[in-house]
């Protein structure tokens, strides 16, 4: 009796001990599956936080060379608008300088208009005074000679007047 006692101890401890083993590895088994999906899921969240990522990094970058480019057209915009008021700057002295040559030019022509006047009235009392010699019965052909020297010398001045005029009028032109 004894020994089917221990035999039959011994079957049903050896039942248990399956009972639990397949209960065990059941256990372990829905935990190992539990542990790959947990897992799986965990992976997923990786990937798309990794893809989340790379996207931030790629707008980052795209934001840098925005960033790049946008310093260097103001740095471009800032010398265009350096020199648009260095050319005004110009542009303004040169008005003065060609109002100055327009004002320079307008007196030149006043002067040589009345400077042209005096000579023709000098002429005139010239030609009125030998006139009134040679009715006195006094030779002039002598003061010709003189006067045709003080004439040439008067045409000459009045010739570089004009020519002087002349250059002044094209520089102002020119500008």
């Amino acid at each position: 009796l004894s020994m089917q006692l221990v035999t039959s101890e011994y079957s049903k401890l050896q039942g248990a001990i399956d009972d639990l083993g397949s209960a065990i590895g059941g256990t372990l088994g829905r935990q190992k599956e539990d542990l790959q999906r947990t897992h799986k899921t965990e992976m997923r969240k990786v990937q798309v936080e990794i893809g989340n990522l790379s996207k931030e990094r790629t707008r980052l970058e795209e934001s840098i060379s925005t960033n790049e480019r946008a310093c260097q057209l103001e740095t471009e915009r800032d010398w265009y608008k350096k020199e648009a008021l260095h050319l005004d700057e110009v542009l303004e002295q040169t008005k003065v300088r060609q109002k100055d040559l327009v004002d320079q030019l307008d007196e030149s022509e006043q002067d040589r208009g009345w400077t042209k006047g005096q000579v023709e009235k000098l002429t005139k009392h010239n030609w009125a005074l030998e006139k009134k010699l040679k009715e006195l019965g006094v030779d002039v052909s002598g003061l010709h000679e003189e006067e045709g020297t003080n004439e040439n010398s008067v045409e000459n001045a009045s010739d570089e007047t004009e020519e002087s005029g002349d250059k002044e009028t094209s520089s102002a032109v020119d500008l």
